[in-house]
């Protein structure tokens, strides 16, 4: 019962987060000028296949065209340490040959990780959290989130840890699926925990080398070629 008690005391923390997320996005799209770009989830239609990119919203373009590694930093929401709403999921549905009005669901394929200086291993002291209005999944029983599709959307669900969780980079694993489409390949979304960068920029090399299968020489020239479309359009 009390394990029942803490979670739904956890889960109405985060619900008064999702409230406020509005003017969290006003605040984090002031705060982001001048730094460093940063990409969020773009899926497209790869041939009735769901492929994941890189969605730039100031180009309002598909940057990265084969993208399956993202990262994100805990505490660059002012006032919220454990919680973080990057990186999101978006796009202009005619880019990336989605059909507006359809669902979208991200998928969370497996347990919390935690690097340990040279690999992933599995976290069973703490849990992570993503709720998106009044749906929810966690590290410890997965499950998924809908999103619906328009013509122009850029979506963020809120990503968070147990406050005092040990310092480190946490890894989740994540797929998106579609009525009529293939499901994507396996992505992952490494999370920096108050842990130094250079380490956790580690982690995120581990993660890219290891759990990625590396393109092909024809891979390679479809995703250029998608790319300078992208650029010239």
């Amino acid at each position: 019962m009390s394990v029942s008690f803490d979670f739904s005391v956890k889960r109405l923390a985060r619900l008064a987060l999702v409230a406020s997320l509005p003017a969290l996005l006003s605040s984090a799209a002031v705060a982001d000028e001048g730094e460093e770009e940063h990409f969020d989830i773009g899926v497209w239609n790869d041939g009735g296949v769901l492929t994941t990119g890189g969605w730039d919203h100031d180009t309002e373009s598909l940057e990265v065209a084969n993208l399956r590694v993202y990262e994100a930093h805990f505490g660059e929401l002012p006032g919220f340490p454990d919680s973080i709403d990057e990186p999101g999921i978006g796009g202009v549905a005619a880019e990336l040959g989605l059909p507006e009005g359809a669902t979208l669901s991200l998928n969370m394929l497996s347990g919390l990780r935690i690097w340990n200086g040279d690999g992933f291993d599995p976290v069973f002291n703490s849990t992570m959290f993503v709720d998106y209005g009044p749906a929810s999944m966690n590290s410890q029983s997965g499950g998924f989130i809908d999103f619906l599709i328009s013509d122009d959307y850029d979506l963020h669900p809120i990503y968070s840890i147990e406050s005092g969780s040990d310092a480190g980079s946490y890894l989740l694993e994540f797929n998106v699926s579609m009525a009529g489409f293939e499901t994507s390949d396996s992505f992952w979304i490494a999370f920096n925990y108050g842990l130094d960068d250079e380490d956790f920029e580690a982690s995120v090399e581990w993660v890219e080398g290891n759990l990625v299968p590396a393109p092909g020489a024809l891979g390679l020239l479809m995703m250029a070629g998608l790319a300078t479309r992208r650029r010239r359009s």
